[in-house]
């Protein structure tokens, strides 16, 4: 599905924007690998709608969290993904981007 506008695309971040709440409260009851599949939702739910640069972050915060990933590996990819899910663009250039951004913060 092609990225959705107006009030349908608000809902949609509203509830991308809910999901990672969940995950972020998740993380202390459940640990890293026990949300990881609380980001690939959120990924699948994004790439429905055409948010790349979205879904791209969301499947790097699943295998982040998959190989156990915590605080500062962590961090950086929900703080990305948190701002990813307002932004317009939503090619492939704009995903590179996005990630490109999360591994230089946690290279710094």
């Amino acid at each position: 599905m092609a990225a959705g506008t107006g009030e349908g695309l608000k809902l949609v971040r509203a509830d991308l924007c809910g999901r990672l709440d969940r995950l972020e409260a998740g993380l202390s009851a459940r640990g890293s690998i026990g949300v990881a599949s609380d980001a690939g939702a959120i990924a699948s739910l994004a790439g429905e709608y055409g948010m790349i640069p979205t879904q791209r972050l969301a499947e790097g915060l699943a295998v982040a969290l998959g190989s156990g990933g915590r605080g500062a590996a962590i961090g950086p990819w929900i703080e990305r993904l948190r701002e990813s899910i307002g932004c317009e663009a939503v090619d492939d250039s704009a995903g590179d981007r996005w990630i490109a951004s999360v591994m230089v913060r946690l290279a710094g």
